[in-house]
């Protein structure tokens, strides 16, 4: 899910175990920059730089035997992946690659060892976090212990909105800050949107409409009710779903019911408010 913290746990991993290593490189923002950037990224922190595009098989051999650390950073394609380690040959013995995607599917595909879904944060870690930013301590200041479990019950552990929230909220007065707090419930921050609603862009046609609709009518439905809801392949159906299950944009709960994060289910009634505002505007 976007906002979860994949990127924070894998900057925190790396500042860790880099110090053991001669050889690390973090490559972030991987969605937004070109193969040949990325690569040239690369290569440049062992000294090869290169201004022509350079072939899998030249990679290869630049890191061939050596010992590293390498952080992908919001990959969005397979291509990035083979372009970048195709395979675990590639590197010495004893490396290390560590990788943050939204979809789980695409690290299957890739043939990755290890996949861990990031959590939301529970209780008392949002806590933690929410306070950390609104009071910049780890507890509430005592009249804004009810206003700081508000804040972490409607950010239901995600961490982008706990921090947004939190910020917003610093140093305000008890007063202003529950009008703060009740505004935020009615209109969502643009920072968290806009985070959520990138990531629902990402969609293809089919796997948008499933999911707004999922949003709008099906929360809490079981799975199989809601496939015969459609007009269309069940099989078609059920894949779009897995791929918005792979993309943590749903969850389907041991009773196989249709569930969403809040902020994702408010995400999808914008976007659909908005479509319905400009068709009655045409």
């Amino acid at each position: 899910m976007p906002g979860i913290g994949k990127t924070t746990i894998a900057n925190a991993i790396y500042a860790q175990i880099a110090p053991y290593f001669e050889n690390m490189y973090f490559l972030n923002d991987i969605k937004n920059s070109s193969l040949f950037s990325l690569q040239q990224r690369l290569i440049f922190n062992i000294g090869k730089a290169t201004e022509r595009n350079i072939s899998t098989t030249e990679l290869k051999e630049i890191f061939r035997g050596k010992r590293v650390l390498i952080v992908l950073d919001n990959v969005s394609k397979l291509e990035q992946l083979n372009a970048l380690c195709a395979s675990r040959e590639w590197f010495g013995e004893g490396s290390k690659i560590i990788i943050t995607a939204r979809d789980r599917h695409l690290l299957k595909e890739h043939g990755v060892g290890h996949i861990y879904k990031v959590k939301e944060l529970d209780e008392s870690e949002s806590l933690v976090l929410f306070n950390s930013k609104a009071f910049r301590q780890a507890t509430s200041q005592e009249d804004f212990a009810e206003l700081s479990r508000q804040a972490v019950a409607y950010s239901r552990g995600l961490p982008l909105a706990l921090k947004v929230i939190g910020s917003l909220l610093r140093e305000r007065t008890i007063s202003d800050s529950e009008f703060a707090l009740h505004r935020i419930k009615m209109f969502p921050q643009h920072e968290v949107q806009s985070v959520l609603e990138d990531s629902f862009n990402d969609l293809n046609d089919e796997e948008k409409q499933i999911f707004l609709d999922i949003a709008y009518f099906f929360i809490g439905m079981n799975q199989n009710d809601v496939l015969q809801r459609y007009n269309r392949s069940t099989q078609r159906t059920t894949l779009q779903i897995c791929r918005l299950e792979d993309k943590s944009f749903i969850t389907i709960d041991e009773n196989n019911k249709l569930q969403m994060h809040d902020l994702l289910q408010a995400t999808a009634e914008d976007i659909i408010r908005r479509k319905s505002r400009i068709k009655t505007d045409q």
